[in-house]
């Protein structure tokens, strides 16, 4: 059968698409690499062209969500001022996403440090420079007050953790959440330098 030629980019974003849908459909530890292959009509090689490994096509997923995300942010956030720019951040961050169904996956087969080590990359190499030109725009419009970015930073992760925790997500009531996400707006304005009431109901669009 002859194989149709493709253009690399193409190519490479077909070979995530499909072991997105296998990784999810099958999990990770089922989904080898010859599985990615078959329905993709390619042969081995052409993978490992792209991907040393099996974890890469997983990273590479990781990463192209991550880009989306903050594509997304940056459209939406134009015009806001650096207040509004932390809601919106975490109004986009609480959305269900499309990743969400392989990070599920990955949990329940126990690979929760695999997760937290591409999550890790994701919010040095994608969410925090975000996060720390908003904290530049606030602190010169004087909106808030941060002199550590870095160590407020690292805060605001466990924030966000302690609001959605991944291990109590199918058990977290409704009332549960509403609580967590009061508790979280006031603890982000205090970290943050800003003024009691600027992250109240952030959770609602503006």
């Amino acid at each position: 059968m002859t194989r149709v030629r493709k253009d690399p980019a193409e190519r490479r974003q077909e070979l995530m698409t499909i072991a997105m849908e296998l990784f999810c459909a099958n999990g990770y530890e089922q989904t080898m690499v010859q599985d990615i292959c078959k329905q993709a009509g390619v042969a081995k090689g052409t993978f490992f062209y792209y991907f040393p490994t099996k974890e890469d096509v997983l990273k590479a997923i990781f990463e192209e969500w991550a880009k989306k995300f903050a594509d997304d942010f940056t459209r939406r956030a134009a015009g806001l001022d650096a207040v509004q720019k932390l809601r919106l951040f975490l109004q986009l961050s609480a959305q269900e996403n499309a990743i969400e169904p392989l990070v599920d996956n990955l949990w329940a087969e126990h690979y929760k440090e695999l997760v937290m080590a591409l999550w890790q990359r994701i919010v040095s190499n994608g969410f925090n420079p975000l996060l720390r030109k908003i904290i530049d725009e606030g602190n010169e419009a004087g909106s808030m007050q941060v002199l550590h970015p870095e160590e407020c930073l690292d805060f605001f992760w466990s924030l966000t953790e302690g609001m959605w925790p991944d291990e109590k997500k199918d058990i977290v009531t409704d009332e549960s959440m509403a609580i967590r996400m009061e508790m979280a707006a006031r603890l982000i304005e205090q970290l943050f330098g800003m003024k009691i009431g600027s992250m109240a109901h952030w959770e609602n669009a503006e």
